[in-house]
């Protein structure tokens, strides 16, 4: 099977473009965040990341000494854990914080929900998820006044076109499509036990929806 990767990296068409990296980035401030707020002991606090690729992420977490665990069904990834989403195989609360970016759409919404719910089941506290967000940015800006916050105003609309999967890797539903809007997502993630403490599109990385959730 064809890899994201067959591209060569000086291709402008190559997989890790500009908001890619942006991406990752995003990735690495959450979970630096939360090591923060638990007072910064690294040797008390673990991460699960589902679905690493290339490992890109898990490689700069690891290099400052965070405990990092991997879980792919593919075993060509090499994660640490060759497993399923929908049903892990990790005890209760294994985890301080999981993380499942750009991973749950590659499945029926209704397996994306149980994935949801397994994400509750073995993660302590926070969990970083990401998914596509196919609708259109109608109007962006940011600014910033000296002594005020950075003030953004972020108009996104839906492309009111139906999902439709083109290949064995291509995505079952995204943010943006027919039926798939950002409040179902957010009810699906209620109803797997969660709180909500952030969600959005940023500027930089317009197509990837973040939620941070925290067990409720």
């Amino acid at each position: 099977m064809k890899s994201a990767y067959d591209t060569p990296f000086w291709s402008s068409n190559f997989y890790d473009h500009r908001a890619r990296w942006n991406h990752y980035f995003n990735q690495i401030r959450a979970v630096a965040d939360e090591i923060k707020k638990n007072g910064g002991n690294l040797s008390a606090f673990s991460v699960l990341e589902v679905g690493p690729s290339h490992g890109l992420v898990t490689g700069y977490l690891r290099k400052f000494g965070v405990t990092i665990t991997t879980l792919d069904f593919k075993p060509e990834y090499a994660p640490d854990v060759v497993g399923d989403v929908r049903a892990m195989p990790f005890p209760d609360n294994s985890f301080d914080m999981s993380i499942a970016c750009e991973v749950l759409e590659h499945m029926p919404f209704a397996d994306s929900q149980k994935a949801f719910e397994e994400l509750y089941r073995v993660t302590k506290h926070t969990v970083l998820i990401s998914v596509p967000d196919a609708r259109h940015t109608l109007f962006s800006l940011r600014f910033k006044i000296p002594l005020l916050k950075e003030i953004k105003i972020f108009l996104r609309a839906p492309t009111f076109k139906k999902q439709i999967i083109t290949n064995p890797r291509g995505h079952n539903w995204e943010i943006g499509k027919l039926g798939y809007s950002v409040s179902k997502i957010r009810t699906a993630l209620i109803q797997a036990g969660f709180r909500i403490i952030k969600n959005g599109a940023p500027h930089d990385t317009p197509h990837n929806h973040y939620f941070l959730l925290e067990k409720a």
